[in-house]
């Protein structure tokens, strides 16, 4: 007898840095590295991928990373894409755009090697909507990775039309993901109605660990440090830090990652009245392990903004793979009460300095930090997200 084709999973995820490199690459992954077949979806939409390009469909759609899982390279080339589309379908319906998005997709599972198989959506996005009700997947499942009802204004609409746009995308769901226990709880209180299951970010552990034989890059300053990885913009809080700078010209403040272009200004500004701080620029996921290995200490120094701090750091179980303590300006609650001391929790600029002092005498416990971390690895989570989805 004939065994049917295993489930399609279709994983619906944008085409940015973070989603990309820290959430929905690696889990789609993982989930093909454990035998489930995987369509990753990445749609460049909004103003800065318009094309004039008039034909709707790439002569070549796909590419096959490993031998279960696939990935669009970009979708369909269409011209009238807005930024809304990201995320929101209107309540009359799907744009023009979307509505061919789903065309090109509904094209390309039809043919091998997808034909005939059972399809599970996972999504990220509402771009998904009108597939799922064209093709009526057996299983619908929706992971809410950033604090949406938060980001109302990035995508220019008011809070009043998004939320129940929101309530409307997530009641289709057979489950939800939440990545952390406050996006769950700030998500069931302003717009979903069933209990979000904890889905929080891993870590690459084949790209993410110590080696002594890496030596230190040439660019990374000696001597005591302390280092932030990710994109470098008005998000960081230098008003907090700016004390430190000043309070331990001693300690380099390493910063890993983009400079956003409107923010190059300041960090040169920064760097002139402060030569302990470094901006060190993108580096490419390979490259990071022998930049993280020598930090003393790590930081997420977020302001106080209720989205942004609502979310997992993404880089949290990447510091804890190196063994080092975290100071981060927000209470992180996903991490369990006896892993609590691998964080220091520093609100303002007098508790920085003082755990930033404690904090360079270093840690005993540093090794239960990195084993810890190691447990957050993206095979975990896929095995998470495959039982939820009835794949397991």
């Amino acid at each position: 007898m004939v065994k049917p084709p295993k489930p399609l999973i279709v994983y619906f995820a944008p085409w940015t840095y973070w989603e990309r490199e820290n959430r929905s690459q690696p889990l789609a992954q993982a989930l093909a590295e454990q035998g489930h077949h995987v369509l990753y979806v990445n749609y460049p939409l909004g103003g800065r991928y318009l094309s004039r390009v008039k034909s709707i469909f790439r002569r070549h759609p796909l590419v096959r990373i490993q031998e279960r899982l696939h990935m669009t390279v970009g979708g369909p080339v269409l011209p009238t894409y807005c930024w809304r589309d990201v995320l929101y379908i209107p309540p009359e319906g799907p744009s023009w755009g979307q509505k061919a998005f789903t065309e090109f997709l509904v094209r390309i599972v039809g043919q091998e090697p997808f034909r005939g198989r059972e399809i599970v959506v996972l999504s990220s996005r509402m771009i998904s909507q009108p597939f799922v009700r064209r093709m009526r997947p057996s299983f619908y499942a929706i992971d809410i990775e950033d604090p949406w009802s938060h980001f109302a204004e990035e995508w220019k609409m008011s809070r009043e039309e998004l939320l129940p746009a929101l309530k409307n995308f997530c009641r289709e769901a057979d489950v939800v993901f939440a990545n952390g226990h406050q996006i769950a709880e700030a998500s069931e209180k302003d717009y979903l109605d069933v209990k979000a299951k904890i889905l929080l970010n891993g870590v690459d552990l084949g790209k993410f660990s110590p080696d002594p034989s890496i030596p230190r890059p040439p660019d990374y300053p000696p001597g005591p440090s302390i280092l932030f990885s990710g994109t470098v913009h008005e998000r960081i809080d230098f008003d907090l830090l700016e004390p430190a700078f000043k309070a331990f010209p001693q300690v380099n403040f390493v910063f890993l990652g983009v400079v956003f272009s409107h923010f190059q200004a300041q960090a040169k500004k920064l760097h002139s009245l402060y030569p302990n701080v470094h901006f060190l620029g993108h580096r490419k996921v390979e490259e990071l392990s022998a930049y993280l290995q020598q930090a003393d200490l790590f930081m997420i120094p977020s302001r106080q903004d209720e989205a942004w701090t609502k979310a997992f750091p993404a880089k949290l179980f990447e510091y804890f793979i190196f063994g080092k303590q975290t100071i981060s300006t927000f209470a992180i609650q996903d991490i369990p009460p006896e892993h609590q001391f691998a964080l220091r929790v520093a609100p303002d600029s007098d508790s920085f300095i003082r755990h930033l002092r404690e904090g360079l005498k270093g840690c005993p416990r540093g090794e239960r930090i990195a084993a810890y971390g190691r447990q957050q690895d993206w095979r975990a989570r896929a095995a998470q997200v495959a039982k939820s989805l009835g794949l397991a």
